[in-house]
């Protein structure tokens, strides 16, 4: 199948030029081929630069291929350049060479067109394919970066929220229980009504315990998995922001490794806890399935919606870490994540992950 190819070409001789095609036709390319001849023909088709190929002839009546190069490199633009000459000495092949053309081919030998084109258009898609991957590591590497102040913040914030618990909540409980069993007399008339306030305010203590510890990590999770604690955590904060929630599962394993429990349950926490805070929703549906190689899990909402794009430039910038969270989860897991949204329309989130299975247990 023929291989498509848009393609520059300024050469003042229509013949050669069709020449040029022919080429380069007998070689596989399906060519979308424009001929201009002079430099304002030129500066207007890089106006708009849609070819993947300059074939330029070096002598031009008012016009050079140097000239063509220069005005090319000067808008930044990174288009495989072939210099066509018939007589191109050695010292201005490299002279061309030098001024950052991708190659060059004598008239007289244009068999070696085809593979000087499929060489430059090999090298471009390297390049674009290297310069992609430079900046994805640059992007992950300032959401490395975001990720890790935002960590030492929240690791700062839940300390405190945790001293705050224990000292305001559970401590001045067990203060009180301490005085008034100092001062508990089994022999006056109001010991029963004195006895009970303690026994009520140990057990006010212990729920608060309870608390603290299932918003660190739910019980459900390690003693009855990842269906039992989700499920639990979908009504806990329907029961909060006031939405109907609708939970569904179709051929989850009994249990899954806990990497995979963890990052799932993880990921639809932060998801549910944004929800309840901004989308102003009234029904929320959460999806569990799972196939021999995956677990999928959807969150879907009947909110506001929100920009997602923006949302991920604010997270960059540190003012809110919830999306990079959970992708950076995702991407830890091997899994992937998506999130579709909008104003003014429903928030789809949707997490894959593969899927590794402790047990063959399904219900």
């Amino acid at each position: 199948m023929p291989t498509p190819l848009k393609l520059l070409i300024l050469e003042d001789n229509t013949f050669d030029a069709e020449l040029e095609v022919g080429r380069l036709q007998a070689a596989g390319y399906d060519c979308d081929w424009k001929q201009v001849q002079t430099r304002e023909e030129f500066e207007a088709s890089l106006d708009r630069p849609e070819f993947e190929l300059i074939l330029a002839d070096y002598n031009l009546p008012n016009f050079d291929g140097l000239s063509a190069l220069s005005l090319l490199r000067e808008r930044g633009l990174e288009i495989p350049f072939v210099l066509i000459s018939g007589t191109l000495g050695e010292e201005r092949a490299i002279e061309s060479l030098k001024a950052g053309a991708t190659d060059y081919v004598m008239k007289e030998r244009l068999e070696r067109l085809a593979p000087v084109v499929t060489r430059a258009l090999n090298d471009r898609l390297e390049r674009a394919n290297r310069s992609a991957a430079q900046q994805a590591l640059r992007d992950a590497h300032r959401r490395l970066q975001a990720l890790s102040v935002r960590l030492l913040q929240v690791e700062e914030t839940e300390r405190r929220r945790i001293a705050r618990e224990l000292h305001d909540g559970i401590g001045q409980l067990l203060t009180a229980v301490k005085l008034r069993l100092a001062g508990l007399n089994p022999s006056s008339a109001d010991y029963g009504s004195r006895r009970g306030e303690c026994v009520a305010a140990i057990d006010d203590a212990l729920e608060q315990v309870r608390r603290v510890s299932r918003d660190l990590r739910p019980s459900q999770l390690d003693d009855l998995g990842l269906l039992a604690a989700l499920r639990s955590h979908l009504d806990q904060q329907a029961s909060s922001a006031g939405f109907k929630p609708n939970f569904t599962h179709e051929g989850v394993p009994q249990r899954l490794a806990a990497e995979i429990e963890t990052t799932c349950f993880r990921i639809a926490q932060e998801a549910l806890t944004n929800i309840a805070r901004h989308a102003q929703a009234s029904e929320v549906w959460v999806t569990l399935a799972g196939t021999e190689e995956e677990l999928r899990l959807e969150v879907r909402d009947n909110g506001r919606g929100f920009d997602v794009a923006a949302a991920r430039l604010r997270a960059t910038a540190g003012s809110s870490m919830g999306l990079l969270s959970m992708e950076e989860r995702a991407t830890l897991a091997g899994g992937r994540l998506a999130i579709d949204s909008a104003l003014s329309r429903e928030t789809r989130l949707s997490l894959t992950l593969p899927l590794v299975r402790v047990g063959a247990e399904q219900i």
